[in-house]
């Protein structure tokens, strides 16, 4: 008899350092979607790395808009500063360079032996080639050698997702596309670690007016905003499902999980009144 696939775990991993906007609700709504399309399990677990700008009554506050937008989870997992991370068994290397030295290229520290510093990871350059669910195949390079443990001794987020993501048994990860390119490099971590991997599904990303990806910057663009301008959940579903290739609605009763999926990005014009003025097809975001 052929076997059982295992069951479907996807997972909402917010970042509790501002409050969710449109682009967060579009990743998770998908999330959401495909995991109760499938019979699955949607874990919720709050990604506070940065200590010095998470903020617990923003995770709170994020809870309250996923309920709200109803995008409900089955269990919620240990947030990432309670749980520990070690580098142990890893090709690494310390160093002190700035981020500047980093991006240009003129970090000299890999085989140096230094002491102290940032705990980098030695990745292999090799391009990774995968079948994204939602933006179909894929070809990147990886980051060179990025930190897996900040100088502070505090675990980067390339290290804590990828265990975080087997710990929690994650089996989908479906985030927005801006984060493509960082499956090659979670993709040689894994590899590294003996962990298998993910699948993986990108949504769109969602830029602004001023075509720069959405962010704290983009007050009208949070749930909590528009909400207070009168929105209900079932318009912001409105709004996402057919960036999402699925029929103008409300929140689905009955989920479908997404297929491919256009590129995208695009803009979204909201005004200060809550009205929305379009949605448009964009060229790469601004810096």
């Amino acid at each position: 008899m052929p076997s059982t696939p295992p069951p479907v775990t996807g997972r909402l991993a917010p970042t509790p350092s501002g409050d969710l906007h449109l682009g967060n609700a579009l990743a998770f709504g998908a999330a959401w979607l495909s995991a109760r399309a499938q019979g699955g399990r949607l874990l919720l677990r709050i990604e506070d790395l940065d200590r010095g700008r998470a903020r617990p009554e923003v995770a709170a506050r994020q809870r309250e808009d996923l309920r709200w937008l109803g995008v409900d989870w089955d269990e919620e997992v240990p947030p990432q500063s309670a749980r520990r991370y070690t580098t142990e068994g890893l090709p690494c290397f310390r160093c002190a360079c700035s981020r500047a030295a980093r991006r240009a290229g003129a970090c000299a520290c890999r085989g140096a032996g230094h002491q102290s510093g940032a705990v980098r990871f030695a990745c292999p350059a090799e391009v990774v080639h995968y079948d994204d669910d939602f933006m179909g195949p894929q070809a990147w390079a990886p980051e060179a050698d990025p930190i897996l443990v900040r100088a502070d001794g505090e675990a980067a987020y390339p290290l804590a997702v990828v265990v975080d993501d087997h710990r929690d048994g994650v089996t989908e990860v479906i985030r927005g596309a801006d984060l493509l390119a960082a499956t090659a490099t979670q993709a040689h971590l894994s590899a590294a670690l003996g962990l298998p991997r993910p699948r993986t599904g990108h949504v769109p990303l969602l830029l602004g007016p001023d075509g720069r990806k959405l962010s704290k910057s983009h007050g009208s663009m949070e749930l909590r905003a528009l909400r207070a301008l009168g929105w209900a959940p079932d318009q912001v579903w409105a709004l996402l499902l057919p960036l999402l290739g699925l029929p103008e609605g409300p929140r689905p009763t009955r989920p479908t999980r997404p297929g491919r999926l256009a590129p995208g990005p695009y803009m979204i014009d909201i005004d200060q009144s809550g009205v929305l003025r379009g949605i448009f097809t964009a060229s790469a975001p601004l810096d």
